[in-house]
């Protein structure tokens, strides 16, 4: 039984379609947003000192006591990426949309 042969175009567009879902499920889970977001929390230092400013009777600010460091994470490559996927899904919602009108057009 001879195999059939696969489209090369299919085969890339699998891979693309592959490549979409892992970039946006690494985008959408929001790793390092929520590594900065658990910086965030005050540690315990932090709290003995604000505990300490409030028996004093000084003017505390929260700010002072939380860490917040923003670090960009981003390079080149998932700026690229980020730039894929979102053309990939523009074009995909834009197909379906456009083949909804073309079968809308057909029945109706």
């Amino acid at each position: 039984m001879p195999k059939k042969k696969t489209n090369i175009f299919f085969k890339v567009l699998a891979v693309l379609f592959l490549v979409y879902i892992a970039i946006t499920i690494a985008y959408k889970s929001g790793y390092y947003e929520n590594k900065i977001s658990n910086r965030a929390t005050m540690t315990k230092e932090a709290m003995e000192k604000f505990e300490e400013d409030l028996q004093n009777g000084e003017m505390v600010d929260v700010k002072n006591y939380l860490k917040e460091d923003k670090i960009d994470y981003s390079n080149k490559v998932t700026k690229v990426g980020n730039k894929l996927s979102k053309g990939i899904s523009e074009v995909m919602t834009n197909g379906i949309s456009g083949l909804f009108k073309v079968l809308k057009g057909l029945f109706w």
